[in-house]
């Protein structure tokens, strides 16, 4: 193809671009509706895609194709889009993700619908990753269009399990094509994100001994509880179902209730409720109690990103914190209650495991008690840490492991967590995308440090890029997730644009 923007300056060749992501709004608004009509949620711990992540694989191929470029899906796994020279050695890729987190109770619109209301498109993944991946695809179509020369090819490559965190898509995808030689995700926020936390989950478990019957244990029983959809979320809602001694049960009921409110009167933030197991399965048809079940305890929080506890209200915390303080047996359930009450208390920074840190640009450690499973018998709770220098992997993992096992606790590192990351501010890749940041905005360009951990970890020379402008908050992981119609726009500008300076002659 060829075109008169082909030996423009930057200047001259922004408005083409501009023009062209502005005549492709409407397809980008539909493209990204269609796509979050598909409920791309996989599984907790899902090392392989569950069938709507491959068919929303599937659907965003078969568009990019039709729009012209390049399309390889690799087994339903990964799958890539591609413009630029074909014998070009080099690649820059854009690595998004198609996968989300569950969509949670509350929403405002419905989460899979890709709701148009005040401006906004609404629904899971219209931040992360959907909408980045849309904006990414129309930045590929306004370069096509206008032809401009590249010396390198432009992947999209688009995965399917990164919110699990298995990232067996991208070590899917490496061991069949490579390694890109720079690129970004978008996956975060703008301006550019030179460093990540690390990331690392944890899960404790007690069991109870085949010959023990934790029935018989001293104290208040606790049959069951459950928390938390995904460890990197904030749980908004936890519930603990427990047995009373039948020929005490009202006076048990009336002081259990006493004493749910003397912990709202020290823990202001907390709702927490006591009733009857039969009341709680009218209100919550949902939620599975164990048959013998007579009281539930319930708590409700603030959901949240797990890399942000500061911005939700963990529900899972509070329940613990109210179950230890009344002094449950120490069965499977009541030794984790006990374990987190302890050693988590209300905070998130992990100074109760002894883990806490500060670093001059990443921030704090920090904890998310994001899930809880399980019985009298046996039973679990998952954490999802953000680690900071001078921790690593294998230096946290050592201690928790101390801690838990001193606890009587068997204690699980997951396989994929992730050590910080860091990227030289110089670097051409760096300097490039902000320098495309700062001609479509206007604004000012510097470096950024989160706490979120995104696929710019897969791959060496690689940041995470947008979508957020440092002034939007960021709702990905929460419930009524949605974004402006004008950002999408904006980002295909800033995306097409930060393609070009990388890839282009």
């Amino acid at each position: 193809m060829s075109s008169p923007h082909h030996d423009a300056p930057p200047g001259d060749i922004l408005p083409a671009l501009r023009e062209r992501a502005h005549a492709y709004r409407d397809a980008i608004i539909a493209g990204l509706q269609r796509l979050i009509a598909i409920p791309s949620v996989n599984p907790v711990g899902a090392s392989s895609p569950g069938p709507e992540a491959r068919a929303a694989l599937r659907w965003m191929l078969e568009h990019a194709g039709a729009l012209g470029f390049r399309v390889q899906n690799l087994d339903d796994v990964v799958g890539f889009v591609e413009y630029g020279p074909a014998d070009a050695p080099e690649v820059v890729a854009v690595l998004a993700h198609l996968d989300v987190v569950p969509a949670g109770e509350g929403w405002t619109h419905p989460p899979f619908a890709g709701t148009i209301a005040d401006g906004m498109i609404w629904g899971r993944g219209v931040e992360d990753d959907k909408g980045p991946a849309v904006s990414s695809l129309y930045a590929l179509k306004a370069l096509s269009d206008l032809g401009l020369p590249l010396r390198r090819r432009i992947r999209l490559i688009l995965g399917t399990l990164e919110e699990s965190g298995d990232w067996s898509d991208i070590r899917y995808y490496e061991a069949r094509e490579g390694r890109p030689t720079m690129g970004f995700t978008p996956d975060a926020h703008f301006p550019v994100i030179c460093g990540e936390k690390g990331i690392l989950n944890v899960t404790f478990r007690a069991q109870e001994p085949a010959s023990h019957n934790p029935t018989h244990r001293p104290g208040l029983h606790v049959a069951a509880w459950h928390a938390g959809s995904a460890p990197n979320i904030v749980p908004a809602f936890a519930w603990a179902a427990l047995s009373l001694d039948a020929r005490r049960f009202e006076p048990a009921l009336a002081s259990l209730q006493r004493s749910a409110r003397r912990f709202a009167q020290h823990h202001p933030e907390s709702q927490l409720q006591v009733m009857r197991a039969e009341l709680f399965r009218e209100r919550y048809p949902a939620e599975e109690l164990p048959a013998d079940a007579q009281v539930v305890v319930a708590a409700r929080g603030q959901e949240a990103h797990g890399a942000l506890p500061w911005d939700g209200h963990n529900a899972l915390q509070d329940l613990a914190n109210f179950l230890a303080a009344c002094k449950v047996a120490n069965n499977a359930v009541g030794r984790l209650v006990h374990f987190a009450a302890r050693h988590l208390g209300v905070g998130w920074d992990g100074a109760g495991l002894g883990i806490a840190a500060e670093h001059d640009k990443l921030g704090p450690t920090t904890v998310n008690l994001g899930m809880a499973r399980g019985d009298a018998q046996q039973a679990s709770i998952t954490l999802n840490i953000r680690l900071t220098p001078p921790h690593t992997v294998a230096t946290l993992a050592e201690k928790l492991r101390r801690v838990g096992e001193e606890a009587g606790l068997q204690v699980e590192i997951d396989p994929a967590s992730m050590n910080p990351l860091f990227v030289d501010e110089d670097d051409t890749l760096v300097v490039g995308l902000k320098r495309a940041y700062q001609l479509v905005t206007g604004r000012p360009a510097a470096c950024a440090y989160i706490g979120g951990t995104t696929y710019a970890k897969a791959f060496p020379r690689m940041v995470a890029f947008g979508p957020l402008m440092p002034d939007e908050p960021m709702l990905a992981h929460q419930v009524d997730e949605r974004v402006s119609l004008d950002s999408l726009v904006r980002n295909t500008e800033i995306y097409a644009l930060a393609l070009y300076f990388l890839a282009g002659a």
